[in-house]
């Protein structure tokens, strides 16, 4: 066989592997849905196309009515909006102009979403390993995973969470009022810890918070500071802006609203609304992940 033959092959089988992989891999996944569409696989029987169907290389949807719409999601969490009767392939499909997704909450679901959808491939057994727990410590070091700097919250209650530091003895927290006031104070041997807020602590004020290690020596490293401050739901929410809608649709309002509660330290009011949606979406894996980081950053 020719060298120049022997190219051709090589390349022919490169083709036919990528298509291979690209027919097992979603090319999009179902965001939303409306009306009558069936989703016609190319390997199965057809069906009602339905939110978090996904849909390959060779599928087929067609639109049964004028009323029907189908919001597509790709995974560079871009969307197409497929609206009225008609037949499209996924290859007609992946030729429309697409709209971004700008909003970081929806991002985040979209994301999660997709993370179900395609794995990763598992680490080479040549790769380093990577500690999750402890982290290396230099001057001034911000080894804090919760809560984030500047944080709100109605709660009467906060959890505190950071990395473990190898050498580290203790971990000393403290709590105090603007004017100096100590409302918490403690020596810690573990990662986390509950602060229960003792009365009487003023709705509306900033509370200082300071965090430091105490090494081999017993002396202490300076590691994070910030404040926190209680909120009054009862008079914060009135003040909030209107959310600026995403043109996605769906329950992505709902999210950027849970999102805008959250920022806004209205904690109470954003459970109210993300236990509704969860269970008004049982079965969505990406929305019990999101609640469930929701929780861990905000309540014990």
């Amino acid at each position: 066989m020719q060298y120049s033959s022997k190219i051709y092959l090589f390349l022919a089988v490169i083709l036919i592997q990528g298509l291979k992989v690209r027919g097992q891999s979603p090319v999009f996944g179902v965001y939303s849905t409306t009306g009558n569409i069936k989703y016609v696989p190319a390997r199965g029987a057809a069906r009602s196309l339905d939110p978090h169907t996904w849909v390959n290389a060779s599928d087929k949807l067609i639109l049964l009515d004028n009323i029907a719409e189908t919001t597509l999601v790709d995974r560079d969490t871009s969307y197409i909006r497929l609206h009225g009767k008609g037949t499209y392939t996924t290859a007609e499909i992946e030729n429309m102009p697409r709209s971004r997704v700008r909003d970081t909450i929806i991002i985040r679901y979209l994301s999660l979403l997709w993370a179900d959808a395609i794995r990763p491939a598992p680490h080479s057994s040549a790769d380093p390993p990577r500690s999750r727990n402890h982290t290396p410590v230099t001057s001034s070091p911000s080894i804090l995973l919760a809560p984030r700097n500047s944080y709100a919250t109605s709660m009467d209650s906060l959890i505190f969470r950071w990395h473990s530091v190898s050498w580290a003895r203790k971990y000393f927290l403290r709590i105090r009022s603007a004017d100096g006031q100590l409302y918490y104070n403690s020596l810690l041997a573990d990662t986390e810890a509950v602060v229960h807020f003792p009365g009487p602590m003023s709705v509306g004020n900033k509370y200082e918070w300071a965090l430091d290690i105490v090494g081999e020596s017993g002396r202490l490293q300076f590691v994070d500071s910030s404040h926190i401050l209680l909120v009054d739901e009862s008079a914060v929410l009135p003040r909030l802006p209107p959310v600026i809608v995403d043109s996605i649709g769906g329950i992505a309002i709902i999210l950027q609203r849970i999102e805008q509660y959250e920022n806004a330290g209205c904690i109470r009011q954003a459970e109210s609304l993300f236990y509704q949606l969860t269970n008004d979406y049982p079965l969505d894996a990406a929305l019990d992940k999101l609640y469930a980081s929701f929780r861990s950053r905000n309540y014990f």
